[in-house]
């Protein structure tokens, strides 16, 4: 059961373009629900409000469960992951120009959540790749 009301995860389905928050993968011609992510996990005392709350894709769900902080593997420090509320995406991620579809990170938190959240698992890479084969931009962000 979730604990969103449908109004307030229809608003949270508009505010991100239908994406993944955290990969930008595309909701549509997907089989499985995109989940809302507590940012601030409920069981960490996050609310179910829109402030706190983001689209996420069943894999980066998936990962992130209730963590708040990962790895930088650069400098080896723990960090916090990247917060589309108050952060903007691309001051934290960019496109990499030597990989197809590959996420990089370019802060300490954008790397930590690079990692935290597999953003470039190949089966990630694999689907970007084919929605790109498909005519659709993977790169876009609807959410800025």
């Amino acid at each position: 059961m979730s604990l969103a009301s449908d109004a307030l995860r229809t608003a949270v389905i508009r505010r991100a373009g239908e994406r993944c928050e955290y990969c930008l993968l595309t909701s549509r011609f997907q089989v499985g629900g995109f989940e809302l992510d507590h940012i601030q996990p409920v069981s960490r005392g996050g609310p179910t409000s829109l402030d706190n709350l983001a689209l996420a894709c069943p894999v980066c769900n998936g990962h992130k469960l209730d963590h708040t902080d990962g790895r930088d593997l650069i400098f080896g420090e723990v960090v916090p992951l990247f917060n589309p509320r108050t952060q903007n995406w691309h001051d934290h991620f960019q496109w990499s120009v030597d990989s197809s579809f590959e996420i990089m990170g370019k802060t300490p938190g954008g790397r930590a959540t690079v990692e935290r959240l597999a953003l470039n698992h190949p089966d990630m890479l694999r689907l970007r790749t084919l929605y790109a084969e498909l005519g659709f931009d993977c790169t876009k962000t609807d959410f800025e």
